[in-house]
């Protein structure tokens, strides 16, 4: 009996590791974002191909939950080369045609989602905590990420590019 129940045990492990394996293979990790702070600026970078457009970044608190969260910040229609590329000075509107002012520092929330849209409606997003950007230990041209420090190449190396620069 004792047996029995040791066998029966290593398999419901063994179909339990399986599954694992299945749904972890079977479920991509989206590509991550980057941000670092300079100064009183947040510079985030998207991944994006280089026939990637990108319409629109919008800035959300992250706690709220519900179906329209509030909107904390926004730009449109990228004009510099960086800005095109996925490189975003949150708050000045730095590369954006269109922008909304910057807002009160106490208006900032600690958890941001930072976003993007192109001009078909899709887009990547990402979430990530101020403090821990603020504090994170970089070099220059490094980004923090939720995969430890990358470069602009890196975080666009996530994607799989099947166009010519």
């Amino acid at each position: 009996m004792l047996l029995g129940s040791v066998l029966g045990l290593a398999v419901l492990a063994a179909a339990g590791v399986w599954v694992y394996g299945v749904y972890s293979m079977s479920d991509p990790v989206p590509p991550v974002l980057g941000a670092r702070v300079e100064g009183k600026t947040i510079v985030v970078k998207f991944p994006v191909c280089p026939k990637d457009m990108i319409s629109r970044v919008e800035v959300t608190d992250s706690d709220d939950t519900s179906e329209n969260p509030h909107l904390v910040w926004w730009a449109s229609n990228p004009t510099t080369p960086s800005a095109k590329k996925g490189v975003v000075k949150l708050w000045s509107g730095d590369g954006f045609e269109r922008h909304a002012s910057e807002p009160a520092q106490s208006a900032i929330p600690r958890n941001l989602v930072v976003g993007y849209v192109d001009p078909s409606g899709d887009g990547r997003d990402g979430v990530f905590t101020l403090r821990t950007v603020s504090a994170a230990k970089l070099k220059a041209g490094q980004y923090w990420t939720h995969d430890g420090t990358k470069t602009a190449e890196q975080i666009d190396a996530q994607l799989q590019c099947h166009d010519s620069k």
